[in-house]
């Protein structure tokens, strides 16, 4: 029983490890600019923009288009920003 206890210990701390050093290389590229977040930036923007088309709330809009501006800035990209009127 203390063997299984043992290895279970081991175990664990194997995960964590593998765990913490893929979140410290994750973090690391993503400071040296070799991780590009634009498409998870225009994802969040997509589904955003269809929760948009279903509710038309005018907050959620310009919410929205705010994000889209900041967005077409950072990733040098031309989306349009919607009609909230």
């Amino acid at each position: 029983m203390f063997l299984e206890i043992k290895m279970a210990s081991f175990f664990l701390k194997g995960i964590i490890i593998v765990v913490l050093v893929g979140v410290a290389a994750t973090l690391v590229l993503y400071n040296a600019k070799l991780i590009d977040v634009c498409p998870l930036k225009q994802v969040y923007i997509t589904e955003s923009i269809k929760k948009y088309e279903e509710t038309k709330d005018p907050q959620l809009c310009d919410e929205l288009n705010g994000k889209i501006s900041e967005f077409n800035g950072d990733c040098k990209a031309e989306l349009e920003e919607l009609d909230c009127g």
